[in-house]
């Protein structure tokens, strides 16, 4: 994303200080009205966060910061760049003399968004960004640290209404709203030629032609945990009561070593550590791939289907990512909630998140796609669809369902015996 004017005009004619000032009860740009865009390719104007007395602000309204990662970038070398970069040109338009400066950081790591989000709540109040996309670890991390703020008293009670259950879960914290989410993700299937047009049977995985690669080596194992919840078993919440259900993890364990003894595993996955090494697996055509929606939908020439399950049915781990208001002025929170608002417009979501390659987080927003195959799949998804487990699940039992897998496909274990050793790592 290109960084938009890094400083704000020196003059701000905004209505919204103007009202400040005099004490005037209405104006255009307060949160609680309605506004028409100007722009075509927009939508109807999105309902505003809750209407409330304006506080006086403590810092100049007259910018707004945003900080993202490098994939939402808003620049025109991508389509979705420009979409997202008219759509903050229109929010600009509707308000003269307001200045959306969007700023690039890391996803993760020194440097990365949660790093330099507590790194400027400890410099000054007024260093922090206004908006902050945060996947759903940083989110829940960062409302921990109270780096972010509950978003319940900032938009409608009904703001979540069309979002998907897994989205949800995203952004909820404590019994509080800390995100509005506006990318989703999933693990899919993705090929040269798919093996079915609909979800299938474990079973009928043996019948395939089409060798199949999967990302065995990740540490996080998290295709082992789709597998794991789709045999039924207990979604593993917390370290202190997490438990393996050895009959589950059979059943997972039975259909991989069925898949690598006729053939349909891959070798090559038990060395395969990430979902975008598994889809750059692919050699040949007929070869299919375990990855993410978000790294299948980048290449054209490439389909995107159903995981198999063990009845049939469609499912899968997702996960995505969310706005959030870290700013901790009053004032610009309720500024910050209308632009946050506006960027989570349902067409505008529609229309950016098919250019960006990610699924639409929010049922009105994927009802604007195309009908067809991929909007059914993804509906079907993420209807369904669990949040991916926390960071330290992943962590505390990644591992564990890694060694399961290996033990029987490296070293000839029973299925069975693999999965109690397994449930006696995770609680002796």
């Amino acid at each position: 994303m290109r960084d938009r004017r890094s400083t704000a005009k020196q003059i701000f004619p905004w209505i919204l200080l103007a009202a400040i000032m005099t004490g005037t009860a209405a104006c255009q740009s307060v949160p609680g009205t309605t506004a028409t865009p100007i722009l075509p390719d927009t939508t109807a104007a999105t309902s505003l966060p809750l209407e409330s007395r304006t506080p006086i602000p403590t810092a100049d309204l007259s910018t707004l910061t945003i900080w993202i990662p490098p994939i939402f970038r808003s620049d025109s070398n991508s389509p979705a760049g420009e979409v997202l970069n008219q759509r903050i040109d229109a929010y600009e338009a509707l308000h003269p003399g307001m200045t959306v400066v969007v700023r690039i950081k890391a996803a993760t790591g020194a440097g990365g968004l949660r790093d330099s989000l507590a790194t400027a709540a400890a410099a000054a109040p007024g260093a922090t960004p206004d908006l902050v996309a945060l996947d759903p670890s940083n989110l829940h991390a960062a409302a921990i640290k109270e780096l972010i703020q509950p978003l319940d008293e900032l938009l409608p009670l009904d703001a979540w209404d069309s979002y998907f259950p897994y989205a949800k879960s995203m952004v909820t914290f404590d019994g509080r709203q800390f995100g509005l989410p506006f990318a989703g993700d999933a693990i899919v299937l993705a090929g040269t030629l798919m093996p079915y047009s609909a979800p299938q049977r474990w079973a009928a995985t043996s019948e395939w032609t089409s060798p199949m690669f999967a990302p065995l080596a990740d540490s996080h194992a998290l295709f082992l945990f789709f597998a794991y919840y789709a045999a039924g078993g207990t979604p593993l919440v917390s370290i202190a009561d997490a438990q393996i259900e050895p009959e589950s993890l059979t059943e997972v364990l039975a259909w991989l070593q069925a898949m690598q003894e006729g053939e349909v595993l891959k070798p090559r996955s038990l060395q395969i550590d990430s979902f975008e090494s598994s889809f750059l697996a692919i050699e040949s055509v007929g070869d299919c791939s375990i990855t993410l929606y978000s790294i299948a939908s980048k290449a054209s020439d490439y389909f995107i289907g159903y995981l198999p399950t063990p009845e049939g049915a469609a499912f899968s781990l997702s996960t995505g990512w969310s706005w959030t208001v870290a700013t901790s002025d009053p004032a610009r929170q309720i500024i910050a909630a209308e632009l946050m608002t506006w960027l989570s417009d349902p067409v505008f979501l529609s229309q950016w998140s098919e250019a960006q390659g990610v699924m639409p987080p929010a049922r009105s927003a994927l009802e604007q796609w195309p009908s067809g195959f991929r909007r059914d799949l993804v509906s079907a998804i993420s209807e369904k669809a669990l949040p991916f487990p926390d960071d330290e699940i992943l962590v505390f039992a990644g591992p564990v369902f890694s060694k399961a897998a290996r033990r029987v496909l490296l070293d000839g274990i029973l299925p069975a015996d693999s999965a109690q050793e397994a449930a006696k790592a995770i609680h002796p």
